[in-house]
């Protein structure tokens, strides 16, 4: 297996090699679709069959439908996508395999410097645990806490900045806020003013699709705030960050100025997003994300790939 090449360009090379050794497609073809020249197909080609990524299937080093991840890529104008192959549709053994996909996929993305932003759930957490080296690089908490486990929130950052050895700026504050006047005067703390200063000049946001009303921590919190309901009936089937989304990835505006975290306008002008989310309870949030514009890179699994895709036919 090559140990030069990253798992995004592991997923081209093979994709490439199966459009030209299995489904015969000239190397002018796959160029233009790729954007890239025939010779440079040629390469890639060559590069899987010689770094033995491929023999007449593909043998990607971790469980990867590289063909739906591309045509997923190709449908949402992704600049990437990984629809990650797993032994079950059981919610832990979705979680555990996309979060050792986004694990190694974010550790070859981040460069030195970098600012990096992180988002809640459990998924994160788990990718955090499985992160061992990463350039420096400094590590923003990009919500509030939605649990009363204010440890377990701030987990996945503690770890991440461990290990790059840059600045942490965390948010030791609540996901949202009783109203308007309350947001406003927990943002104004030094901590967290600094913390949101940093969201508007991140390299990186890494964030999980929360999938309402059942796998999101966020819709939790709400439901024991009375405001389930009512967020329900504006639409709300997803949240990315801070941002709430109807089905058709329009952002829903019923929680304005309360909740603490990255804006949508932070969140548009971050360079690349990386949005972590698949299994059970979050196909319709999943497919509310890839339409909102925000994703550029989507970790997921084949289930909700291939629902995705076939949504969007």
């Amino acid at each position: 297996m090559s140990k030069d090449l990253r798992l995004e360009e592991q997923v081209l090379y093979v994709y490439a090699a199966l459009q030209h050794l299995k489904h015969d497609r000239s190397t002018v073809e796959i160029g233009e679709e790729l954007g890239v020249s025939r010779f440079m197909v040629g390469r890639m080609v060559k590069r899987a069959r010689d770094d033995g990524l491929i023999e007449v299937r593909p043998r990607l080093s971790d469980p990867i439908d590289a063909e739906l991840s591309r045509a997923l890529a190709e449908r949402f104008g992704l600049q990437s996508a990984i629809a990650a192959v797993t032994p079950s549709d059981h919610p832990d053994h979705v979680r555990s395999v996309i979060a050792t996909v986004a694990a190694k996929m974010v550790r070859e993305l981040i460069v030195e410097d970098d600012i990096v932003g992180l988002g809640p759930g459990r998924t994160i957490v788990e990718m955090c645990a499985r992160i061992t080296d990463i350039p420096l690089c400094d590590v923003v908490q990009l919500t509030g806490v939605a649990t009363s486990e204010a440890e377990e929130s701030l987990r996945a950052v503690m770890t991440l900045s461990s290990i790059a050895r840059g600045r942490m700026f965390p948010m030791h504050a609540p996901l949202v806020a009783t109203d308007a006047a309350a947001a406003r005067a927990i943002a104004a703390q030094p901590a967290i003013k600094q913390a949101l200063h940093r969201m508007g000049r991140l390299h990186k946001a890494v964030l999980t699709i929360g999938g309402w009303p059942s796998s999101s921590l966020l819709a939790e919190q709400l439901r024991q705030l009375g405001e389930l309901p009512r967020l329900q009936r504006e639409g709300v089937v997803a949240e990315l960050g801070t941002t709430l989304l109807d089905e058709n990835g329009r952002e829903v505006h019923a929680l304005d100025g309360q909740i603490i975290g990255i804006s949508t306008e932070q969140l548009a002008r971050v360079p690349m997003t990386i949005a972590i989310g698949g299994g059970a309870g979050k196909e319709r949030a999943v497919l509310a994300a890839l339409r909102s514009g925000f994703v550029d890179i989507l970790i997921t699994d084949v289930q909700t790939a291939r629902m995705a895709i076939e949504s969007a036919a």
